[in-house]
């Protein structure tokens, strides 16, 4: 335990993010998110368990590969490039606030780049289940991007198919 709490404090003293850490819910920072691809989400965000735990950092949104993929918001991109085989983008839409974007092939973008919101990105790559993966960083800590996009509507309660919930 004290080992990990030196870790942690070492790298938040070094200036890097603590992926899983409690951190801002970006409330009031994140501008509203538009719908990179037009699928359905087919993986939600799931916490991680800490630093290096397991979770998934982002949503998954389905699409066909080739499809096109843009920008779910203006800003200027951070990174565009290869990660383990796989083309990715992250573009940097408010200060601290980052959304990255893949698998990608090809990626459309370059690093410094100054894109519109739904400007091209790249295109969806083959692999990852049929699925872009959308992540949302607020100062280097991950959070839910789905509240964030435009078009989800508000929650609403689904009527049973009879009374009682039989």
């Amino acid at each position: 335990m004290a080992a990990a709490l030196l870790v942690a404090v070492g790298l938040a003293s070094a200036g890097l993010p603590l992926a899983g850490a409690a951190g801002p819910s970006g409330a009031g920072r994140v501008p509203l998110l538009r719908r990179p691809v037009r699928g359905a989400v087919v993986r939600g965000f799931e916490a991680p368990a800490g630093l290096y735990g397991a979770g998934h950092r982002g949503i998954d949104l389905g699409a066909s590969p080739g499809s096109l993929v843009g920008a779910p918001a203006a800003g200027r991109v951070a990174f565009a490039g290869w990660v383990v085989g796989a083309g990715w983008a992250s573009v940097e839409i408010a200060p601290g606030v980052v959304v990255t974007l893949g698998p990608l092939a090809p990626v459309a973008v370059a690093r410094g780049e100054v894109v519109a919101a739904l400007h091209p990105v790249g295109r969806l790559a083959a692999g990852h289940r049929g699925a872009l993966h959308l992540g949302l960083r607020v100062d280097g800590v991950y959070v839910d991007p789905l509240p964030y996009l435009a078009g989800r509507g508000p929650p609403r309660l689904a009527p049973l198919p009879t009374p009682g919930g039989r």
